[in-house]
């Protein structure tokens, strides 16, 4: 038996004084407040997830496979890494930056995709 935890609203985050684990602090429906643990690795985990869970989400409730959540682009910032990669970092009107590695041939194939008006790489898992 699971037990549930209906979460009303965001009230911040905490992050560990040796920064290996962060808590949410959030308020459930019936107005108590509650810290939930996590560590980088879960976090890490949990951020790589709620995309898919997200997109799962509007996808049934709009009963429509096709359906996207997408946010506005503000800015990016295209940086050269080690060994060569590209660090592409975007972010959105509301302050959320999220930065991918590409190689030089990646970023080559997006920039083409982006002048010719699409495209697509195909997944290699």
């Amino acid at each position: 038996m699971t037990n549930e935890i209906e979460v009303q609203r965001l009230i911040n985050f905490e992050t560990a004084t040796d920064g290996t684990a962060v808590k949410l602090v959030v308020c459930d429906v019936a107005n108590r407040k509650i810290g939930i643990i996590l560590t980088i690795e879960t976090l890490s985990a949990l951020l790589m997830t709620l995309p898919a869970i997200a997109s799962s989400a509007v996808k049934r409730a709009h009963n429509d496979p096709s359906m996207r959540i997408t946010y506005p682009l503000r800015e990016f910032e295209i940086e050269l890494g080690p060994d060569n990669l590209r660090i592409l970092t975007i972010g959105t009107p509301d302050g959320f930056t999220v930065s991918f590695s590409l190689t030089e041939e990646l970023s080559q194939e997006l920039g083409k995709a982006h002048l010719e008006g699409g495209g697509h790489r195909a997944k290699t898992h």
